[in-house]
């Protein structure tokens, strides 16, 4: 059989058991959520640590402060990143904000995701401590990709997929970082075998479009040698830092370089069509495993009402024979309305059958629980933060 037919094979096997991961799942590696993102976006403006994004958070910051006068006429909550991100993207296509000239306004979609990319990147920290070879992944997706990968090896449970609603890289970085790779399910992607079916239906901050613009691939993350970085920071004692996307993608010898292509991230608000014709067979992915999944986690996606594109794929997906056995909530907020968004999404075989149900957990209890749940296994050293 050639590599070409088993790649697909083995992209057609049924999956079981599907993640799906919100902004929530990364708050503990310290990611900004979507109603803060652009405050967390703001500090490091102010700080004078944009850096090599100062440009675009100039043209952000000042777009942002034009549309406050919209609020005379209309409501824009310009305090989310979501909201913010759709603006820009309609301000573009009409070719106007305010008195800016029509150069600034098209390319406000792009400072807009060099906002995003370099937020994130200030946001997000790895632990350094200064002893092991390489630097571990964001708390807590070391747990996480362990977890996988031992209910990858469970019979029961088997094959697992991940749903990503997230831009970052940690699971990305956790991951690969132990020689395992990824399957993105991008559609000019080799499906290489073993790799974890990680379906990031937003994009993601290491997909990039080649020099022709016609097709996304993905470039791998690098393992990061330890002692670089605890030489380089001066540490003394262990601690948490940031790290460039580019030194995760290029490694730490090209600190400094200008590497800062734009990375393919879409808005995530309901008018996604022409953004999904690029990233559509990420989103078939995506659907093909929630239709034969038996079991499925979600972890620190609140499914805002504004998301009406997540309820129509839902409800497109799951048309089928599978029969759901779990559906699991995982999520730290007490506020009766997230499962009630959940309760009227889910039909009656699950809600009715008590196939749902939800956890106050915060990403790490969740990790806790499932290996548990489905490996008997207790998880050291894993803090409920």
């Amino acid at each position: 059989m050639s590599n070409n037919g088993r790649d697909q094979r083995e992209r057609n096997t049924p999956v079981k058991t599907v993640f799906i991961l919100g902004a929530g799942a990364s708050r503990a590696a310290n990611a900004p959520l979507m109603f803060d993102f652009i405050d967390s976006a703001i500090k490091i403006h102010r700080r004078d640590e944009a850096t090599w994004a100062r440009q675009s958070f100039d043209q952000i910051v000042d777009a942002r402060r034009k549309l406050q006068s919209a609020y005379v006429k209309s409501t824009i909550d310009l305090d989310n990143i979501e909201n913010l991100f759709a603006t820009c993207e309609m301000a573009s296509l009409i070719g106007r904000l305010a008195d800016l000239d029509a150069k600034t306004v098209g390319e406000l979609p792009r400072h807009l995701r060099y906002l995003i990319m370099r937020t994130l990147e200030q946001s997000i920290l790895f632990p350094i401590n200064g002893r092991d070879r390489f630097i571990s992944p964001p708390y807590p997706y070391g747990a996480f990709a362990e977890l996988l990968f031992r209910m990858q090896a469970v019979r029961d449970v088997a094959p697992i997929a991940v749903i990503n609603f997230n831009y970052d890289l940690c699971l990305d970085y956790a991951i690969s970082s132990n020689a395992r790779s990824l399957d993105y399910g991008l559609e000019f992607q080799e499906a290489l075998p073993n790799s974890i079916p990680h379906y990031k239906v937003h994009g993601s901050l290491n997909w990039f479009r080649n020099s022709q613009g016609d097709a996304i691939a993905p470039q791998p993350l690098q393992a990061l040698p330890m002692r670089t970085y605890w030489d380089r920071l001066g540490l003394d004692r262990a601690a948490e830092r940031p790290i460039d996307t580019m030194e995760l993608l290029h490694g730490p010898e090209r600190w400094g370089d200008g590497l800062h292509p734009e990375p393919v991230i879409v808005p995530p608000t309901w008018n996604k069509g022409w953004y999904q014709e690029q990233l559509k067979s990420v989103w078939r992915r995506a659907s093909a495993a929630l239709a034969t999944a038996e079991n499925i986690f979600v972890i620190g996606y609140s499914m805002p009402p504004s998301d009406q594109f997540f309820r129509a794929f839902w409800s497109l997906s799951t048309i089928s024979e599978s029969v759901i056995e779990r559906f699991w909530l995982f999520d730290p907020s007490t506020n009766n309305e997230l499962v009630d968004r959940y309760s009227s999404l889910l039909g009656p075989a699950i809600i009715d059958r008590g196939k749902f149900k939800f956890e106050c957990l915060k990403f790490s209890g969740a990790i806790k629980l499932l290996a548990k749940e489905f490996l008997n296994a207790t998880v050291e050293n894993l803090t409920d933060r």
